[in-house]
């Protein structure tokens, strides 16, 4: 117990490691070298608990959860780099910080069940989208107007309209347009909850892809821990 606490007061809080070891009475290569051990630890779990999402380039829809499924990309906030190239690779524009980027797939409760590979800031969210190979089944996908195009490859894929140049929407097109919005509110519900992490939502001070990536899938893991508690106390 007392080494779960440890590593999930790690990821909870992200704290300097030499502050970690004055709570922990331990010294600072001690915080690293139990860090290194203990997040496979943690990972390995909670894939046995079978939380933990999809990942990778290729996506199959396993189980049936809603109607429809939702999909969007999320950033975290990196150290910046010292080279100026990849400085300019991570930078975001929209976020107007350095990130990393992963695109994330969830179902109607805020279930994630896939996050693609982390893509520097400076990339696009369909750019993410087509290095990826999605088998949705029969299940309608709701995305932003960061995926435009998607609907010409993917038939039931549901984006918002966009406003013409220089006029407006119809009536009926806001209305559609706030009934997508209104269903897209769970994917970002669910970026919140995997954000409860420090460490996901600070700016992260890890530096490997590796270690980035293992600690992404770990919040996210207990993020659907999380959802699926709620749940099953919702069904009984």
């Amino acid at each position: 117990k007392a080494k779960l606490d440890f590593i999930l007061m790690y990821l909870k809080e992200n704290p300097n490691q030499s502050y970690h070891g004055y709570l922990h009475h331990i010294s600072q290569s001690k915080v690293s070298e139990w860090i290194s051990y203990l997040l496979p630890v943690l990972e390995e779990s909670l894939y046995k608990m079978k939380v933990m999402p999809q990942t990778g380039y290729r996506y199959k829809c396993s189980a049936v959860r809603s109607d429809y499924l939702l999909v969007d990309v999320t950033e975290r906030e990196v150290v910046r780099d010292t080279d100026p190239d990849n400085q300019r690779e991570f930078y975001s524009g929209k976020k107007k910080k350095h990130t990393i980027k992963n695109l994330a797939i969830t179902d109607h409760q805020g279930y994630i069940e896939f996050i693609s590979e982390s893509y520097m800031g400076s990339v696009h969210d369909k750019t993410i989208w087509d290095q990826i190979q999605f088998d949705f089944k029969d299940l309608n996908v709701l995305a932003d107007l960061g995926f435009q195009g998607i609907e010409r490859e993917h038939i039931n894929a549901i984006l918002p309209y966009k406003k013409p140049k220089g006029k407006e929407l119809t009536p009926l097109q806001k209305q559609i347009n706030h009934a997508i919005g209104s269903a897209r509110v769970k994917v970002e519900h669910a970026f919140s909850g995997v954000k409860r992490m420090k460490i996901i939502r600070n700016k992260i001070r890890l530096k490997t892809y590796q270690i980035r990536d293992q600690v992404f899938r770990i919040a996210v893991a207990l993020h659907n821990l999380r959802v699926s508690f709620r749940t099953i106390q919702i069904q009984s």
